[in-house]
């Protein structure tokens, strides 16, 4: 009786869902804050590209029609992801800080809480959140990514592990975001000249 023939590593990688988690890991982690923008925005190209392949034996378009019609509606449905999701993080924010509002001054000022503390805890995280919830991107993707590599090279509990490609993959974010802007990554050092007498 004939053995089977042992499994190829990277389909049996590919199988157990550790080297797809390796490379989501690597991107989240490097790139998680720049991948989330796609990420918002793909629902609506796909339903655009969805709606257009859809419309296109009703209507009888030709193909420079139908690219038109593809593109307009792909363009269309990232808009409207892209304006859903900054107005769900900003629905959120004023959730969060009007709730923390709301549980918080009974502690500094105790008595019942008059009703404009969580109103104006509300407009207020309606507007600070997105820039904190932005800021708070890169750690975020980073520290998912992190556990993912973590996950795919059989060490998902290591603190250590977790914690130090996290802070890595945070520092490389916020440098590749500082870079992409014009930014010096690192301060330039100024050579001075001596004047020629």
């Amino acid at each position: 009786m004939d053995l089977p023939a042992p499994p190829d590593p990277f389909v049996a990688l590919l199988l157990d869902g550790r080297l797809p988690a390796l490379v989501v890991g690597i991107v989240l982690l490097g790139w998680g804050e720049r991948l989330y923008g796609v990420l918002v925005v793909a629902p609506g190209v796909l339903a655009g590209v969805y709606v257009a392949a859809w419309a296109q034996p009703l209507f009888h378009f030709d193909t420079t029609t139908l690219l038109v019609v593809t593109v307009a509606l792909a363009a269309a449905g990232a808009l409207a992801c892209h304006f859903v999701a900054a107005i769900a993080v900003r629905m959120a924010g004023a959730g969060l800080f009007a709730a923390l509002a709301w549980f918080a001054t009974p502690l500094a000022q105790p008595g019942p809480v008059a009703w404009w503390v969580p109103v104006v805890a509300a407009a207020l995280g309606a507007l600070v959140f997105p820039a904190l919830y932005k800021i708070a991107l890169r750690p975020l993707t980073a520290l998912v990514g992190a556990w993912s590599i973590a996950w795919a090279v059989k060490h998902p509990g290591n603190p250590y592990v977790i914690l130090g490609l996290a802070a890595a993959g945070t520092a490389i974010q916020f440098a590749l975001a500082r870079s992409s802007k014009g930014e010096p990554v690192a301060p330039a050092k100024k050579v001075k000249k001596e004047k020629k007498k």
